[in-house]
């Protein structure tokens, strides 16, 4: 198996698909992180984006009963730390935790 490999495949995958969310890590961009606290930032509210309100095709689940039926999922929903896919409303709404920096 492919459990003790890295697999620079699903690396790549990765980088991409936070490239695409986060606007300041794409490589020609209008945006401008003027210091790393505003990376971060960015970084940290596309994270919660991707985990609550962004329902994930691979996590969906069938329906009891119903053929070819399926509940979309986010990652958040498929570990049992919320009952639905979250709004951008509610996201922005959800007071903020602060949080040591790792730097």
């Amino acid at each position: 198996g492919f459990r003790n490999r890295i697999q620079t495949a699903f690396i790549e995958r990765v980088n991409l698909t936070i490239r695409q969310g986060v606007s300041l890590l794409t490589r020609r961009t209008w945006s401008l992180a003027r210091n790393a606290w505003d990376l971060e930032w960015h970084v940290q509210w596309w994270r919660a984006y991707y985990h609550f309100a962004r329902p994930h095709e691979l996590l969906c689940e069938p329906i009891p009963g119903l053929k070819r039926r399926y509940r979309s999922r986010s990652p958040a929903m498929a570990l049992g730390l919320t009952d639905h896919v979250w709004s951008v409303g509610e996201l922005l709404a959800y007071p903020l935790v602060p949080v040591e920096s790792a730097a």
